[in-house]
């Protein structure tokens, strides 16, 4: 799909389902909570804050960080984001190539389930690892090419909205080329709820599903 097909695909999503985590394209709802508590557990917990969510959807994944800290979400369906403000996020109608933000503002961006439905993710990663400050981290949660799973359903899936996944070495030195380092995985393995943290290549990885991405901007 082209941007404006995804900006409609996602308005109409938001006009269906509202503030829904059915509004997002998780495969259920809980596929959805694994993955968030998973990933805000590795996290771990922040306070003060200043936290971006790079195509926040209705916010569902960046709400509970919303309390303790500052939480800015941008997005292009304007319909989505009406539920992440009530969610209790900061909300920008935007384009994550070119985001409204000074270099160095967050100490913590999030782009979560997103750059599968990007052509080239290249530019946006750049534009998150900008607008980090300097020993911040920047985490991107994606799908995995090299999952067994993922390539059985490619046999069933007729929509192919998701045809673009990838390999974790072929991301981590994406991160590299961006200044991220000290990189870190976790694998997630729908519809099993654990998670673990490991390197690219290791024996198992075919089984992972999805996998999150994080790094810290080298300080100058």
């Amino acid at each position: 799909m082209t941007k404006p097909d995804w900006q409609n695909y996602f308005d109409q999503k938001a006009a269906t389902h509202g503030a829904s985590v059915k509004a997002s394209d998780y495969y259920d709802e809980a596929s959805f909570f694994m993955q968030r508590d998973n990933i805000l557990r590795w996290i771990g917990d922040l306070s003060g804050a200043r936290i971006l969510d790079a195509g926040c959807g209705v916010g569902a994944f960046s709400e509970p960080l919303a309390a303790a800290n500052t939480v800015h979400g941008v997005d292009f369906s304007a319909r989505s984001l009406e539920y992440a403000a009530a969610r209790g996020l900061e909300t920008h109608v935007g384009d994550l190539a070119a985001l409204p933000f000074a270099a160095g503002f967050f100490d913590l961006v999030l782009c979560i389930g997103v750059i599968q439905l990007i052509d080239d993710h290249r530019p946006v990663l750049r534009e998150l690892a900008r607008v980090t400050k300097p020993g911040g981290t920047v985490l991107v949660q994606t799908l995995h090419r090299v999952s067994l799973q993922r390539q059985l359903l490619a046999f069933f899936e007729k929509s192919h909205k998701f045809d673009k996944m990838y390999a974790m070495d072929e991301l981590a030195a994406d991160f590299a080329a961006c200044g991220l380092g000290s990189l870190e995985f976790l694998k997630l393995y729908h519809p099993f709820r654990f998670a673990v943290t490991g390197g690219a290549g290791e024996a198992g990885d075919f089984l992972c599903t999805s996998f999150a991405l994080k790094g810290r901007k080298e300080r100058g």
